[in-house]
């Protein structure tokens, strides 16, 4: 992880989560933490991983399976490309809910939801 300031990395992670809140319940937690992790890795450039090392770095003990899972899910809604078998693309920034995944979200979060994109 690159070395951030305290106040840099705060900013970050607050920007981080205001955008996990919302994909959270749509994608999962696996699939989400795997969404940011490749994504802030790709704003750096290229990376390649071992899908082992990449399933521990996400929580899944290593577990392939678990990973393959999510990443088909991340495909499933247009989070990554995969652009050749042990290739993907991901997106930067998420994209604005869908009203069938706004569905999904617990009341509070879909009406907090509606009034920051309505505002």
């Amino acid at each position: 992880m690159p070395s951030y300031t305290a106040t840099t990395m705060h900013t970050y992670l607050h920007r981080m989560h205001k955008r996990q809140k919302w994909w959270l319940p749509v994608i999962g937690p696996t699939a989400t933490a795997l969404a940011f992790l490749l994504a802030r890795h790709a704003q750096h450039g290229e990376r390649t991983w071992d899908t082992a090392t990449l399933a521990r770095t996400i929580g899944l003990a290593g577990n392939r399976t678990k990973l393959w899972a999510s990443l088909e899910r991340l495909s499933d809604f247009h989070v990554v490309h995969f652009a050749a078998t042990d290739v993907i693309t991901i997106r930067l920034w998420l994209p604005a809910l869908t009203a069938r995944q706004l569905v999904v979200l617990p009341d509070d979060l879909a009406a907090a939801y509606r009034t920051l994109t309505l505002a």
